[in-house]
């Protein structure tokens, strides 16, 4: 089994990495934590004006950093970044041997200069109301409720508008890391295979995120509950996005449920049963 097919398995709807990540992480050893790329930066201040709040970076590549944040993520430039954080991070794509500067290995291009996704067309339909609970259930500590998960409606042309610019450009970039790792693991390079095989993962649960917001959304109160109000006439998909750290290990979840098979919308589950 390559690098993409073992960083894609599914284990109960989640894409999780693997130990063989903690294994690199080891022996890259340890030293003093560089901001936004060992730790989140409390406000990162752009030079598009924006500002992105516990910021941290988490994949690179030719023309950018794939950014973390309170709010979602984002596609950042390097020329977007203040001038003293932008040596750190060219140094760190070029030790995660990215864009063929590896020696004599040529690995495939991957760039995050992606087209603006398509806009939400605004719905004026009659008010509806869909209310749930969002959690995972674990053999070792019950049902675990999500707090703080953006839960959104979608009108399904809309959403599958959104799912093909996702597949042609933030899954286009994971998948050329997949293949970067599978080349560096190939040439003896196991500790750039994981970078790689690790880029690949973030870009392809955070990419998600990336696309045009809903116009109805809602967050999950403490207990994992939601209430949201929409006016999608029509069918439409209930998408939601959630991620825990458990032993040191990312987990993504992400649910992505057409109307047609919500029985009771006051009372919609998104658990293990319905996670993509």
């Amino acid at each position: 089994m390559g690098f993409r097919e073992a960083g894609m398995r599914r284990h109960g709807g989640m894409m999780k990495t693997t130990v063989l990540i903690f294994s690199c992480l080891v022996m890259c050893g340890a030293g003093v934590a560089a901001p936004l790329i060992e730790e989140p930066v409390e406000e990162l201040k752009l030079g598009s004006g924006k500002t992105l709040k516990l910021a941290m970076a988490r994949s690179y590549s030719a023309s950018g950093v794939l950014v973390s944040h309170a709010g979602g993520a984002a596609a950042v430039k390097y020329e977007e970044f203040p001038e003293e954080l932008r040596g750190s991070l060219k140094a760190q794509r070029k030790a995660e041997g990215e864009n063929g500067d590896a020696g004599e290995k040529t690995l495939a291009k991957v760039s995050y200069d992606f087209p603006t996704p398509p806009m939400v067309k605004p719905e004026a339909g009659e008010e509806r109301v869909l209310s749930g609970q969002v959690f995972v259930s674990t053999n070792d500590a019950g049902d675990v409720k999500l707090a703080g998960v953006v839960v959104s409606v979608y009108a399904k042309e809309a959403y599958r508008e959104q799912t093909a610019w996702y597949q042609t450009n933030p899954w286009e970039a994971s998948r050329m890391h997949g293949l970067n790792a599978e080349i560096l693991a190939k040439a003896g390079d196991g500790a750039g295979a994981m970078k790689q095989f690790n880029a690949a993962m973030e870009m392809a649960a955070l990419g998600w995120m990336l696309v045009t917001p809903a116009e109805f959304t809602t967050t999950t109160k403490a207990d994992g509950k939601f209430t949201l109000k929409h006016r999608v006439d029509g069918a439409y998909f209930v998408v939601a996005h959630a991620s825990r750290v458990v032993e040191g290990e990312t987990q993504y979840y992400r649910w992505a449920v057409i109307s047609d098979v919500i029985e009771a919308p006051e009372n919609l589950l998104l658990f293990n049963d319905n996670m993509e």
